[in-house]
């Protein structure tokens, strides 16, 4: 029996939306409160249509930066990527679409991050590395405890 070869490859990263606010600049910048920094992380997948192989991984990252009601800044960024996924095992394809790509994918989503912030005029904000397989892990397990309740 012939079986073909699995293929992952990157074929282009991008960035497919972008949002930068500071809804109380100027005054945001001369606040002597230390703000609070909140992140949130979201994947999603989508099959191209009519490109053979080809998947779209989008994660997006959130940042808000507040101080009381304050809102010195607030980001989106929506870091995408087309991969070409074939003759991956149906099992599989849950963990890639997951971990792997959004593990590829946040490097360039960090750095749009800090750029953004930095073009804003706040000092630039270095989101942490996130370890996207413990995320999928932790969201498995609270899916099996869910799902047995």
């Amino acid at each position: 029996m012939d079986e073909q070869e699995a293929v992952f490859m990157i074929e282009r990263i991008y960035v497919k939306d972008i949002s930068f606010e500071s809804p109380n600049a100027p005054l945001s910048f001369v606040q002597t409160e230390a703000p609070t920094v909140d992140v949130g992380l979201n994947t999603a997948s989508t099959v191209v249509e009519g490109m053979e192989g080809l998947t779209e991984v989008t994660l997006t990252v959130t940042v808000k930066a507040k101080a009381g009601e304050s809102t010195y800044f607030a980001v989106e960024v929506q870091q995408s990527g087309l991969f070409r996924v074939q003759n991956i095992p149906e099992e599989h394809m849950p963990a890639l679409l997951a971990v792997h790509c959004p593990t590829i994918l946040f490097p360039y989503a960090r750095e749009v991050v800090a750029d953004l912030v930095g073009r804003g005029g706040f000092q630039p904000l270095h989101l942490h590395p996130v370890n996207f397989e413990a995320l999928y892990q932790q969201a498995q397990t609270q899916q099996q405890n869910y799902t047995t309740q």
